[in-house]
């Protein structure tokens, strides 16, 4: 098998959107690293991009890693949803340090955190967004909120957005739209459209308008300029333009339980559910299985520059015979408590 090499340079926008350049980062909480897959294809390239880095002052770095964030340097943030914590990593996977509140866990200020956004445009530019769920926050003002983090250093800043303003009740990500800034709100199944500075500006869309939107998880940016919105519950991928007006919904039949979502360079999307990574199409069929198991998280474009790691034999190459996914036979509300990240014994 041939070895592959690869290196991530600085992508503006952790958003989903792939155009056939760079490669798609995406977390698995089950072996706790970061794998890498083509942007065109889907095709998977390495299981072990960014391993886990074990503890750092106590803190258990990777405990269930939940999407890469491309920082405005260039540099790679991963955002874990039990650790409490924002870990850096260089843009070829090393292990810099933890990123949050200065380089601290600190579960009265980020409790049960999901998805986030880098910001680059607007006043924030820079500014690390990241949506917060848990009931340990410090203020009652502070719960289920979306954090903004300084960029130079991690530190707390005031909130983005928080549940009085917008009434957010369970943000699970965060995404830059058409110059406003869109939360995904599992709490209230509702898309809630923000300003840049974080000023609530109505609702982008909800179920009472699209009953299909059941548990948003991961939104990404279609190569059409439409947003594709990961419904887990209901299991669809939803597809709306930018007023809002639902235009397609996605799903093969044989998925369920979407997380992740990205376009592939060749117009079919690749998705994350409970089972595996899969290329499917928009009209209903699943290309490739890429990857099976139940870890895999959200997707991140990162560009492809430089020649600086290498990626083992193992790696890449023909598979030998196809992958098989399992689906997920929990029981609905075990599986939804563990998704919103009650498993671990925490609060929403």
């Amino acid at each position: 098998m041939k070895r592959v090499c690869v290196s991530l340079l600085a992508a503006a926008c952790g958003c989903a959107q792939a155009g056939g350049e760079g490669k798609l980062l995406i977390p698995d909480s089950n072996s706790d690293s970061v794998w890498v897959f083509d942007a065109f294809d889907g095709s998977m390239i390495s299981s072990s991009f960014i391993t886990d880095p074990g503890t750092d002052g106590g803190v258990n770095v990777f405990d269930r890693p939940l999407e890469v964030l491309v920082a405005a340097d260039g540099a790679l943030l991963v955002i874990d949803q039990f650790s409490d914590v924002v870990s850096h990593f260089s843009m070829s996977g090393d292990y810099l340090g933890i990123f949050s509140l200065g380089g601290v866990r600190d579960t009265s200020i980020m409790d049960n955190i999901r998805g986030g956004h880098v910001l680059t445009s607007g006043p924030g530019a820079g500014q690390v967004l990241v949506t917060n769920s848990g009931a340990n926050n410090d203020l009652v003002v502070s719960q289920k909120n979306v954090k903004r983090l300084a960029p130079a250093d991690g530190s707390e800043l005031a909130d983005f957005a928080f549940n009085r303003y917008g009434g957010i009740r369970g943000p699970f990500d965060v995404i830059e739209y058409n110059g406003e800034v869109l939360v995904a709100d599992e709490g209230q199944d509702k898309i809630v459209r923000y300003t840049l500075d974080g000023k609530f500006n109505e609702r982008f869309t909800s179920a009472l308008e699209v009953p299909q939107l059941d548990f948003p998880q991961q939104m990404a940016i279609a190569g059409n300029g439409n947003l594709l919105i990961c419904a887990f519950s209901s299991g669809f991928i939803l597809e709306f333009d930018s007023g809002g007006s639902l235009v397609g919904q996605y799903d093969p039949g044989t998925l369920e339980l979407y997380r992740g979502v990205a376009e592939l360079g060749n117009g079919n999307l690749l998705v994350t559910t409970t089972s595996g990574v899969f290329e499917v199409t928009r009209t209903g069929l699943v290309v490739d299985t890429e990857a099976v198991g139940d870890g895999f998280r959200y997707i991140t474009l990162a560009d492809i520059d430089l020649i600086t790691k290498r990626v083992g034999d193992s790696e890449s190459g023909e598979r030998s015979e196809p992958l098989v996914a399992q689906r997920d036979t929990r029981d609905r509300d075990e599986i939804l408590r563990d998704e919103l990240g009650l498993s671990k014994g925490g609060t929403r």
